[in-house]
């Protein structure tokens, strides 16, 4: 039978790809890494689209985003090391990234604001490789601990737990402003508005900088945050100069993520997120004061609770 059709497989290097047969799917982080690269050139596309009108288009080209990456993602080798053996110009590659990441964020599901706990169990590593597990409770009166080993009741510790009242309930240090779990809900959503607000009345410097990183990543990985505030924190990170992106890692867990990676003032930073579900995994940080080693902080569970415990 003789057709017009085109043959799809006709491309220099079809007939190796041809021969090679089944493989294996590729994993999650490859398959974001495509994404990311499709998401950057759209993004181009949309840079003249008012942003009032960018929702209805974002929503078209995303879907062709997720074909088209789909498709790529088994043979894409996503450049994150440059070829001169100097370090990655990936600003453009992590802001594609992040921008992928902003979006599973702003499908999440909404936190629950009912429940009289928000717990979050972390792992901090230490200079020399120990680590230690805490769990903490954050109620709108109080910052409840987990008690050590060992510990005795007092006045602020009972039944294996330590009690710090909090007068204006749980707070969440915003550079010099402090929100409480029901002032989260006040900030604003839009990116340019957020940013402002996080900054502050101390803009530009470069300390100020480092308070905006830090205030984006304890909003991610430890506060109730809406799917809109999150997904706004991660479009901002999306904008600031220096960050560039890693690639699939595992956090200290072993749980798969993605990295990207920022030079602040003092120290270097590692942030690790699940490229699905918007997560963060693990904050790294990495300077003198760390003796040049990596040190962190592994987010175990964040999440509402009922009850201590």
């Amino acid at each position: 039978m003789t057709t017009t059709e085109p043959d799809v497989l006709d491309f220099p290097g079809a007939e190796t790809l041809e021969a090679a047969g089944r493989v294996d799917p590729p994993s999650t982080s490859t398959v974001a890494a495509a994404q990311a690269a499709v998401r950057e050139a759209v993004a181009r596309d949309m840079a003249a689209v008012p942003r009032q009108g960018r929702g209805r288009v974002r929503r078209r080209s995303v879907v062709a985003a997720l074909a088209v990456a789909a498709v790529t993602a088994a043979v894409l080798v996503y450049p994150t090391v440059s070829v001169d053996g100097g370090p990655p110009a990936a600003s453009a590659n992590a802001a594609a990234f992040l921008q992928h990441v902003a979006d599973a964020a702003a499908d999440g599901s909404k936190p629950a604001t009912d429940v009289p706990y928000w717990k979050v169990r972390v792992r901090y590593t230490h200079p020399g490789g120990k680590a230690d597990i805490q769990s903490t409770w954050f109620s709108r009166t109080a910052v409840i601990l987990e008690q050590g080993p060992g510990g005795r009741d007092s006045g602020a510790c009972r039944d294996g737990f330590c009690y710090f009242p909090e007068p204006r309930g749980m707070v969440w240090t915003i550079g010099k402003t402090k929100l409480t779990w029901d002032e989260l809900g006040k900030l604003p959503t839009d990116p340019a508005a957020l940013k402002t607000r996080l900054l502050g009345d101390s803009a530009g410097s470069t300390a100020t900088t480092g308070n905006l990183y830090n205030s984006i990543v304890q909003l991610l990985a430890t506060a109730p945050s809406s799917p809109q505030l999150r997904a706004a924190l991660f479009e901002i990170l999306a904008g600031m100069d220096g960050v560039r992106l890693v690639g699939p890692v595992k956090d200290s867990a072993g749980r798969q993520g993605t990295a990207v990676e920022w030079q602040g003032p003092e120290l270097h930073h590692r942030l690790i997120v699940d490229p699905d579900t918007s997560d963060v995994l693990e904050h790294q940080e990495k300077g003198a004061v760390t003796g040049g080693a990596w040190l962190g902080t592994t987010y175990l569970s964040v999440g509402p609770a009922w009850k201590l415990g």
